[in-house]
């Protein structure tokens, strides 16, 4: 094995005369989608936020899984624009959970009208989000999109829901965005055990426990279906 120091966020290895980008980046990438591959597998998409549960993680593992193949082992080979194609589904999968969230709200109903217009928010925010980031390649617009997804939408629609219901769908998400925004303060810290387990890796760790969280969130055993919900007062 040769390795390669290339200045990167961590050295190339060449292995079997294949040079392989960032490796422990791009597996630890590989296992965070594998994490949201099975997790997905075991949503059974009963109802509409169920269904869009399980495009939100499995769209995260493809996104995972190019980042980790494009974006990492093999970036030598494509321009930086193909990144894109790690950074798209990512995007379009923050829209699909912040839609489930919006969906079990409206059912609710009652004093929470909002949810009739935060899907337009949603729509409009995607729509300009991906306008612009295919047209300036710009990383930081993926991370302001996710934090408007999760914090903006996500986080307060389940504690709501959680804080009114006790719903246990809602804790699980909750701990989601608890452990996603552990692996962003893992990144900005820049925290690295050594080269060859970075902040990166680091922050992949968080990123596997939440999305299985998210799975087990969307595959909760007492889903509260919308007759049950208006029977409770908030």
């Amino acid at each position: 094995m040769e390795v390669i120091d290339t200045g990167r966020f961590q050295p190339d290895i060449i292995m079997a005369g294949i040079r392989l980008g960032e490796p422990m980046i791009a597996l630890t990438s590989v296992i965070v989608a594998l994490v949201c591959f099975y997790g997905a597998w075991r949503i059974q998409p009963t109802n509409s936020s169920k269904r869009l549960g399980q495009i939100f993680v499995a769209l995260t593992g493809i996104s995972t899984l190019i980042g980790g193949i494009v974006g990492h082992a093999f970036l030598h080979k494509f321009p930086f624009e193909y990144k894109l194609a790690g950074w798209l589904p990512g995007m379009l999968a923050v829209s699909a959970v912040e839609q489930a969230s919006i969906v079990r709200l409206r059912e609710i109903g009652g004093r929470f009208q909002a949810a009739r217009w935060l899907s337009w928010v949603n729509m409009v925010e995607l729509t300009l989000s991906l306008t612009i980031i295919t047209t300036l390649v710009w990383f930081p617009l993926v991370e302001i999109h996710s934090a408007f997804g999760f914090l903006g939408i996500v986080l307060p629609i389940e504690w709501l829901l959680y804080r009114h219901y006790k719903r246990q769908d809602s804790y699980f998400m909750l701990l989601c965005i608890g452990l996603l925004v552990a692996a962003v303060v893992a990144h900005i810290l820049k925290f690295s055990f050594c080269r060859w387990f970075s902040f990166f890796d680091i922050a992949h760790v968080f990123m596997a426990v939440a999305l299985w969280q998210a799975s087990r969130a969307f595959r909760a055993a007492d889903y509260v279906e919308k007759a049950d919900l208006q029977l409770q007062s908030p």
